[in-house]
């Protein structure tokens, strides 16, 4: 499987036949409603998505971003909270599944299970379970002990928000709950899009096991070796 960094929360995972985009923010809508100007170019055309399943997280412009889903196919599937079904109906987008807390759906190669996010709108945290591995992405959450739980799943990975503004933990919060998960990959997120909302994921990735760095819109594999997970360019 492929793991592609798209900025703020957004990534586009593939493997040999299915494709799974997370969060994606595709336009710079943030800085046309509420003057935050996004930081990185655009590095896919929403007219281009030909994903098996769009997430979005919760519905905030850089998780579920109507500038770019209004642009999507028309029976693009999209998955998401009832929150945003309701949002994305009013686009005219009526592929959509909502996935609550405790729920799985699956998508081609991809198994998905919604856990526990605190955030300021109804949100989830996302469990994918891939070829062997198990990624946790934490959507926008702040700090809370119910996300210790996800040590239940063993996560191979973790990608977890760290700039500490808008409902999100910083970054000593983020490392607590990384270490209480225990995965041998960490991976910051949420902290490149807007100035005004960022965050050093140095400060993050050098304080713990396993801390990586993904570069923006580079593709990584996730392979297996000596038993563990491992990303590789």
């Amino acid at each position: 499987m492929t793991i592609r960094f798209l900025g703020q929360s957004g990534y586009l995972l593939k493997t040999e036949r299915t494709e799974l985009l997370i969060d994606p923010y595709l336009s710079d809508s943030v800085n046309r409603v509420a003057g935050r100007p996004r930081a990185l170019p655009i590095p896919l055309l929403p007219e281009k998505i030909i994903s098996d399943a769009i997430v979005c997280t919760h519905n905030h412009l850089d998780h579920l971003d109507p500038d770019t889903l209004s642009r999507v196919r028309d029976s693009q599937r999209i998955i998401t909270t009832s929150e945003g079904k309701a949002a994305l109906s009013a686009l005219g987008k009526h592929n959509v599944a909502v996935l609550s807390t405790g729920e799985s759906i699956t998508v081609g190669d991809f198994t998905l299970t919604a856990v526990y996010a605190d955030h300021t709108v109804e949100a989830f945290g996302l469990i994918v379970e891939v070829e062997g591995a198990t990624l946790y992405f934490s959507g926008d959450t702040l700090y809370s002990e119910r996300l210790f739980d996800v040590a239940a799943y063993r996560p191979d990975v973790t990608f977890i928000c760290i700039n500490g503004k808008l409902g999100n933990m910083n970054v000593e919060e983020a490392l607590t709950v990384a270490k209480k998960i225990g995965a041998p990959i960490n991976i910051p997120n949420h902290y490149d899009m807007f100035a005004s909302n960022s965050e050093d994921p140095h400060l993050f990735a050098d304080h713990i096991d396993g801390g990586c760095i993904l570069e923006f819109n580079r593709e990584y594999r996730l392979t297996e070796k000596g038993g563990a997970a491992c990303l590789q360019l």
